[in-house]
């Protein structure tokens, strides 16, 4: 059976990502109760507009180097850690 509840947590932090420009050039990734805190390579490559297009990111605060995703608090955990994986993975 499809857990659809995590099916659509991967969705997101997989948006979250391609907004970024891509995983690599996500530069440094943190968190806390309600925002994901994203620090890029190129500021140029990052969507932000595109980013509230998905209904459980809730906007988007940029300030100094980084861009903060704004979401509910109950998803932000799961979507944190798919991306550190996703940038894991990538590394290997």
């Amino acid at each position: 059976m499809v857990d659809l509840e995590k099916t659509n947590k991967i969705k997101v932090a997989e948006h979250i990502v391609e907004c970024f420009g891509g995983i690599k050039n996500i530069k440094n990734i943190n968190k806390d109760i309600t925002r994901i805190k994203i620090l890029v390579d190129s500021n140029s490559l990052v969507k932000r507009d595109d980013l509230t297009k998905n209904d459980n990111i809730i906007g988007t605060i940029k300030s100094n180097e980084l861009t903060e995703v704004v979401m509910n608090f109950e998803i932000i955990e799961d979507v944190y850690n798919k991306i550190l994986y996703m940038m894991n993975d990538q590394k290997q």
